[in-house]
């Protein structure tokens, strides 16, 4: 990111659920010069030993070493000027020079015109082969990476893309342009979002608990709220989550899991003024037929008399052109009783979902009511 060196990736921001995570999210942008990344979440920090701060700004390259092999790079130089999708192991190096086979799960990103914006890069480590060498060499042979969690992963890729676009469009912009803090943290807490639903579908659990096109959604939202409460930076604020263990398609439950995100970083910013404490509850229900609804909840000062939070949002590519026009450091928080991109985000996740939206708020605090069907019949194409 341009400017200010502090764009939200403080230590504050290093949770422990962040930190055990076993994935990786990189972003890179193919429409500046070299590749460059312009977001690395701490699962990448985790991984690699290096910043997020270091990372922005160089070409990925920068983890390879002595001994990577020559026909990995090459594979891996072949995939993303091809604009392909592949998975890819290579072997990289740790900040403090140690090796490690990274498996790579490489897509492109397309913008509302089809070309490749972005690429998203959801990495992590692999035992070495038997023959001591990364996949990708020996021919490009891919039999190792066809594991139930590979499959599932590479699922779950193509299931996202589609509503992380809308997210990788805001970064590009944002990496352009020198932002406020709490703009950056709001556009980071989108991404820890997706990492968590990446890392729910690949990590053990029980028989039933995830299969395929489904997840356990109780479990996935439960774990959104635990983090985004872990990394507020409000010890005041109180968070108690009771979800349901309801099954619902991924797709729903990304957009679930972005819409809970907005919901919640809104009520940690504004519900709780001059650092005063409160409760703020998550439910996620089934209700009549084959519904299910996600509240939020908070006791705090509500809403700005006349705020119609989130309705009268500008769209998204509405926020995206004016992020670019506009001059000085951009906020893109709300304010003034006006709604963010906070509010244009949700109106287009509840238009994808076909979900039906109620907000109510007063003096004693706000509810939020999202109702939509257990399929979560989304529209890939509603951002």
């Amino acid at each position: 990111m341009s400017g200010n060196p502090d764009h939200g990736h403080g230590e504050h921001l290093v949770t422990p659920a962040i930190a055990r995570s076993s994935l990786s999210i990189v972003i890179s942008d193919p429409r500046l010069p070299d590749n460059p990344i312009v977001y690395a979440n701490y699962g990448f920090e985790a991984l690699t030993q290096y910043s997020p701060d270091y990372a922005i700004g160089r070409n990925c390259r920068f983890l390879q070493g002595d001994e990577t092999a020559t026909a990995d790079i090459d594979r891996l130089r072949q995939v993303v000027a091809n604009r392909q999708e592949d998975t890819i192991r290579i072997r990289n190096y740790r900040a403090d020079g140690s090796a490690f086979i990274n498996e790579i799960l490489l897509s492109p990103i397309e913008d509302e015109s089809g070309e490749v914006e972005a690429f998203l890069a959801v990495q992590r480590e692999v035992a070495e082969q038997e023959d001591g060498n990364a996949a990708g060499t020996g021919g490009g042979k891919r039999p190792a990476h066809d594991t139930p969690s590979n499959v599932m992963l590479s699922e779950l890729q193509h299931r996202v893309k589609n509503h992380l676009s809308m997210v990788v469009s805001l970064i590009r912009t944002y990496s352009r342009r020198d932002i406020t803090r709490k703009s950056f943290d709001a556009l980071a807490h989108r991404i820890e979002s997706l990492a968590l639903l990446y890392d729910e579908m690949i990590k053990p659990g029980e028989p039933g608990e995830h299969h395929g096109s489904w997840i356990n959604g109780g479990t996935y939202l439960s774990r959104v709220a635990n983090v985004l409460s872990g990394i507020s930076g409000n010890a005041s604020v109180r968070m108690v989550a009771n979800c349901e263990p309801v099954q619902i398609s991924v797709d729903a439950a990304g957009r679930l899991g972005l819409l809970l995100t907005e919901f919640l970083t809104n009520a940690f910013e504004h519900a709780f003024v001059d650092g005063e404490g409160g409760t703020i509850t998550v439910r996620f229900e089934k209700v009549e037929g084959e519904r299910v609804q996600l509240i939020v909840e908070d006791d705090g000062a509500g809403m700005p008399a006349g705020s119609k939070w989130p309705y009268r949002s500008r769209s998204v590519s509405q926020q995206r052109d004016l992020a670019e026009k506009e001059k000085g450091v951009l906020d893109t928080t709300s304010g003034n009783s006006h709604s963010g991109l906070g509010g244009s985000v949700v109106l287009g996740l509840t238009k994808s979902l076909k979900a039906d939206l109620d907000v109510q708020s007063g003096p004693t605090g706000t509810r939020i009511t999202v109702e939509l069907s257990t399929t979560g019949a989304a529209d890939t194409n509603g951002q």
